[in-house]
């Protein structure tokens, strides 16, 4: 927490921390050369609400391409939700264990969720490669993208070109009855006379 005021004497400074309404605050961690330590995951507030949004496309269109009926809406939604969690299980918790245990657990446990529940309802193989590897595949790139900003653009590219070619292969492969189901008890109006 920074504070909220400092006064300058005799060349020391004096740091006051006067929160009236805090239920709870964590100081600034100072390292050997005096500063805070740097936000290493600052950037998925924007990078992680993108790679969600891609991640849950791509699993739609897989479960639509397979036919798998028994992945409904909401073991889609499950599925997504738990790829959205692992980001801010690993941002908290890079504050109390290192960045790569923090990525490495949070993404893990999420993984393992989305794929004991792809497994069941989609069989091994089609589980572990439209739903599984995708997973793993977007939150890599986007955490490489999080923490060296410098290859974003490279890195959002790649995930851009992959999901636009995984799209096209899948689009042809989704049955026409998926996209507009027929009507049922639908009479067209008379001609006029």
């Amino acid at each position: 927490m920074p504070p909220t005021s400092l006064v300058r004497s005799a060349g020391t400074t004096t740091y006051t921390w006067d929160y009236k309404r805090l239920l709870f605050g964590q100081p600034v961690r100072l390292d050997v050369l005096g500063i805070a330590p740097i936000d290493r995951l600052g950037e998925l507030t924007w990078l992680g609400p993108i790679s969600v949004v891609i991640y849950g496309l791509l699993v739609g269109l897989v479960i639509h391409a397979a036919a798998v009926t028994a992945f409904d809406r909401w073991m889609l939604l499950l599925t997504i939700g738990t790829f959205a969690g692992a980001y801010p299980l690993m941002y908290f918790a890079q504050e109390y264990i290192s960045l790569t245990q923090a990525v490495l657990i949070s993404g893990g446990v999420a993984l393992a969720i989305i794929a004991v529940r792809a497994i069941t309802l989609m069989g091994l193989w089609l589980a572990l490669a439209g739903v599984v590897l995708p997973a793993a595949a977007i939150l890599t790139i986007t955490l490489l993208a999080a923490i060296w900003p410098s290859l974003q653009g490279i890195l959002l590219t790649t995930e851009a070109l992959g999901f636009f070619i995984a799209a096209m292969m899948l689009i042809p492969r989704i049955p026409v009855s998926a996209i507009a189901p027929a009507s049922v008890g639908f009479t067209p109006p008379p001609a006029p006379a």
